[in-house]
């Protein structure tokens, strides 16, 4: 008995999921004029070969199920002729055998349900970031983590450890932060290289040559176990690990999540969090006075009483 491969699997269903789009749309649906006598329920393969200019015998062979190694190209005005939505566009590419683009359907979007996990992970502070670890959308702990994330102009995570003065003291100028996020920034190129941004934002990466230096270094890391120790300015020492999920409706997005290593860090971040709820955060900003580079980072704020 003849065994079916992985490659016969996936171009079997391929077919038979084009055949499934294809049946449920009209004519109309795609502009075309309705003929008077239609055998088929919904569009015809000549039809979804003209939307998608391609042949109509090659397109047929890609229903049955042949091997015809159809391109990026290809399969992109075939989902557009097929009205794909982008979860079914991510699943045309995955079967067509481009994982990576799979990555990358359509509009990447923050809905609600994110930012609502955003708001029930604090005290904790949290954040969603994209490919090129860019923070999207991120909860008021982890706003203060550093500074204040809301004045901050590049929300590159890499350019921030590379120029930020702040984020290098925050994180004792430890020259391991900024090995490993490097590390997962190549990572993540390998993942989606195919992403517009990518040669804009290296290019303004390069021009550090620590930066240089760490990608040219070839290292990779998908994550790491590494716990951050953050000089955090309103509330002291915070020792964290970080989990990073990826958000399974949209994979180019993942949220991140800094955990407390310990109970002061845990008694640390429900400060910050009663700290930002009653707003003395935000009136320590206006008051705070010029500090001596030995100066302690918590000391020097002057916190009012919360109560």
């Amino acid at each position: 008995m003849t065994r079916t491969t992985s490659q016969e699997l996936s171009n079997h269903e391929l077919g038979a999921f084009l055949r499934s789009r294809r049946d449920r749309l009209t004519p109309r649906d795609v502009g075309l004029p309705c003929g008077p006598r239609r055998r088929v329920p919904g569009l015809r393969r000549e039809e979804v070969a003209v939307l998608a200019h391609v042949g109509t015998t090659w397109y047929t062979w890609l229903e049955q199920g042949r091997e015809v190694h159809a391109s990026v190209d290809v399969l992109t005005a075939i989902a557009d002729a097929l009205l794909l939505e982008p979860e079914e566009r991510a699943h045309l590419f995955r079967l067509g055998g481009y994982p990576a683009q799979a990555q990358r359907p359509g509009t990447s979007i923050i809905d609600d349900r994110l930012r609502a996990m955003l708001d029930k992970a604090m005290p904790y502070p949290a954040m969603v970031h994209d490919e090129l670890y860019r923070w999207r959308v991120y909860n008021p702990a982890f706003r203060f983590l550093f500074d204040d994330a809301d004045k901050v102009a590049d929300r590159s995570c890499v350019h921030q450890l590379l120029e930020n003065r702040t984020w290098q003291n925050a994180y004792r100028n430890d020259p391991e932060q900024l090995r490993i996020l490097v590390a997962k920034l190549r990572a993540s190129f390998g993942e989606s290289p195919e992403h517009p941004d990518w040669g804009a934002h290296l290019d303004k990466l390069r021009t550090h040559a620590e930066f240089r230096r760490l990608w040219d270094s070839g290292d990779v890391v998908r994550e790491a176990n590494h716990v951050k120790t953050v000089d955090n300015p309103w509330v002291g020492t915070l020792r964290l690990s970080n989990l990073t999920l990826v958000v399974q409706e949209d994979r180019r997005l993942a949220l991140s999540i800094h955990q407390p290593e310990d109970q002061t860090t845990a008694a640390r971040l429900e400060r910050l969090q009663k700290l930002i709820d009653t707003g003395e955060i935000e009136w320590a900003r206006k008051h705070r006075s010029p500090a001596a580079a030995d100066d302690d980072v918590v000391r020097r704020l002057p916190l009012r009483p919360v109560g």
